[in-house]
């Protein structure tokens, strides 16, 4: 789990608001060809939730970023170039 450097704005950069249950915000960008496991280990290097059994979505339209769409880049999946997620935390 590599995150590398904070790339600087740019047309192949991708800026991702992620939203925590606590209601905490985190922003930060990405490389638009990064994919979206790498948003996952994001979330879990800021140690901020309680558990790894969670979710990355968007509310409009609502849209699930499960297992199944991990090794879509942020531009495959509709990300880039920038986007708004929050956190559901899995029951």
């Amino acid at each position: 789990m590599a995150l590398g450097a904070e790339p600087e704005k740019g047309l192949d950069v991708t800026r991702v608001l992620i939203r925590f249950p606590t209601g905490e915000r985190k922003e930060r960008r990405f490389h638009s060809n990064t994919t979206i496991t790498t948003l996952y280990d994001y979330v879990d290097s800021l140690d901020l939730l309680k558990t790894e059994n969670y979710t990355l979505v968007s509310n409009f339209p609502r849209v699930t970023y499960g297992s199944e769409k991990h090794s879509l880049t942020l531009v495959e999946a509709g990300l880039h170039p920038q986007a708004s997620l929050f956190i559901e935390i899995e029951q």
